[in-house]
């Protein structure tokens, strides 16, 4: 029997360029270690807070972020991360869409975690997704893990959804890493450093690319398009990361150095 934990949140909405709903897989055990624990402990006592879209380049919120990802970054051999960026057409009523897309693409993303375990595999996952008025509008809640068991039965699949829980923002520390990762994503999609906020955002994902764990995790995130077709598009999204690099100054610099 494998225990799971996935986290969901998303980035960006309405007419921003990108917006896109993840989710970061991480195995119960794991996530039930002394320092991942230590870090859940600290943040729920309020010793400091996240929030990727406010961060401002000060040393003090910096040094924590690096403290998560150097943490997390010892297990994410054992972790998985499902990304699905969406686009509204032109032609489609942005309500209705809203109502499929809080509903559907939320379990597409999650499902997708669990879909390729083996046979001789049980999986229990627990779900806790960010504490969003859209969610429980809809009943996240109560439709989610209903669906989800209901499409492993169907298909032959052996994972269960045991628990679901909302988080209000910074509560849970697996919810903010992949708050944060989902921010990571997004600036190296965008690649843009016309301003002072952005340029620092880079700074620090350049120093936690210099984690070759973390890396390697980032490269290897399974990544999808959607823009209201059938099918979904998976992109290799280490050549995201590769343009976003080869456009930071300090990231050559680090290769002279290191050569």
């Amino acid at each position: 029997m494998l225990r799971v934990n996935l986290f969901f949140d998303e980035s960006g909405k309405n007419d921003d360029t990108i917006k896109t709903m993840g989710s970061l897989m991480v195995p119960e055990k794991v996530y039930r270690y002394k320092d991942i624990l230590e870090l859940n402990e600290r943040l729920k006592l309020e010793k400091f807070k996240l929030h990727w879209t406010q961060y401002n380049g000060g040393n003090k919120e910096a040094e924590i972020y690096k403290e998560i990802v150097t943490v997390f970054s010892k297990y994410l051999s054992l972790c998985e991360f499902n990304i699905i960026r969406y686009d509204y057409p032109n032609n489609v009523s942005r309500e209705k869409l809203n109502n499929m897309i809080y509903s559907k693409i939320p379990e597409r993303v999650m499902y997708g975690l669990l879909r390729y375990q083996g046979k001789g595999i049980d999986v229990n996952a627990n779900i806790y997704v960010e504490d969003a008025n859209v969610y429980k509008k809809l009943e996240l809640h109560k439709t989610l893990d209903k669906e989800m068991n209901r499409q492993a039965l169907y298909r032959g699949i052996n994972f269960e959804i045991e628990h679901f829980s909302y988080k209000h923002k910074n509560e849970e520390i697996g919810v903010e890493f992949t708050d944060l990762i989902l921010g990571v994503v997004r600036n190296i999609v965008e690649n843009k450093s016309n301003s002072i906020r952005s340029q620092r955002k880079n700074y620090l994902i350049v120093e936690f690319l210099k984690n070759n764990k973390f890396k390697e995790f980032i490269k290897n995130i399974k990544y999808f398009e959607w823009d209201y077709s059938r099918n979904l598009t998976k992109i290799d999204f280490s050549d995201y990361v590769n343009i976003f690099l080869s456009n930071q100054k300090e990231w050559i610099e680090y290769l002279e150095k290191e050569s």
